[in-house]
């Protein structure tokens, strides 16, 4: 449970060391751009002999992302850390309907007012989840099917960016690595996320790319896209992974917006089809941008 713990640590930390330096260097050799988003969700649904059916249930779900560009005159960092977590209760259990923590670093050549199209880039993405996960029918919680650090999705990737663009980005790499780390022994033994029972990880070569998009129109709407595809070259019969995430929101006022979280996963070594979910509901949001 250390080890885990510790991995979750490095990653805050390296973030967030990020973060206070953009605080106190207010030199022109450097420029920061900090965007943040926090949104919480809550949901009550209440039936009483309602002939339609259905049974009374709660939903609530917390989002914290932070993004960060720091930019000098001959290169660009992007930093962003992720954390989704949501629950749902009805009949008096409590179940996870979203869990994930990821952070994501891009580094780049070419800085500040950089108009080359594109330039040399290497980037590096940790997935993993924030709490223990259970299958449906296991009500009475006896054996995990995931946990914090099981798995551990890790990327890393040579390739080519662009700066030019504010609103989106494209990142492609034809040389990355994707390391699947499944470090509780008992999770191991199922053989789960493609891992074999007598290790605890999965090493893939193959290409990356991601592509991002993030703007607002009209002040009060916006929409932030993050979609990353992996195709692994050494697969007997080679699939696309597609790994991605569209938040958008409609701001009603100060604090309260209208949101939809669609989150969308294919991964063959874990599941053999789509992997499907969104969030809608009204929610109390607060931005820095």
């Amino acid at each position: 449970m250390k080890i885990k713990w510790k991995i979750v640590f490095l990653v805050f930390g390296m973030c967030f060391s990020f973060k206070a330096v953009a605080q106190t260097d207010t030199t022109k050799k450097r420029v920061y751009e900090h965007k943040g988003m926090y949104n919480v969700n809550f949901m009550r649904t209440d039936l009483r002999n309602w002939t339609q059916g259905g049974e009374s249930n709660t939903n609530a779900s917390l989002m914290v992302r932070e993004q960060l560009k720091i930019q000098s005159q001959k290169a660009t960092g992007r930093h962003l850390l992720q954390l989704n977590y949501g629950l749902n209760n009805q009949l008096g259990r409590t179940t996870k309907t979203i869990d994930n923590l990821q952070y994501v670093g891009n580094f780049s050549r070419g800085g500040i007012d950089d108009k080359k199209f594109v330039r040399i880039s290497a980037q590096v993405e940790l997935n993993t989840q924030a709490m223990p996960g259970y299958a449906v029918e296991d009500t009475a919680r006896l054996s995990m099917i995931s946990n914090i650090g099981s798995p551990v999705y890790a990327q890393f990737s040579l390739g080519a960016i662009s700066n030019r663009y504010k609103s989106w980005s494209l990142y492609f790499a034809p040389l990355g690595t994707k390391t699947t780390f499944v470090l509780d022994s008992n999770i191991r033994e199922l053989g789960a996320f493609g891992v074999d029972s007598t290790s605890s990880t999965l090493l893939q070569g193959g290409a990356n790319a991601t592509l991002t998009f993030n703007k607002i129109y009209w002040r009060t709407f916006k929409i932030l896209l993050r979609t990353d595809f992996f195709y692994n070259y050494f697969d007997e019969n080679p699939e696309l992974d597609v790994r991605g995430e569209l938040i958008s929101y409609y701001k009603l006022d100060k604090w309260f917006t209208l949101n939809i979280n669609y989150q969308f996963v294919k991964d063959f070594d874990a599941f053999e089809g789509w992997q499907l979910k969104s969030v809608a509901g009204l929610g109390v949001t607060v931005t820095l941008d």
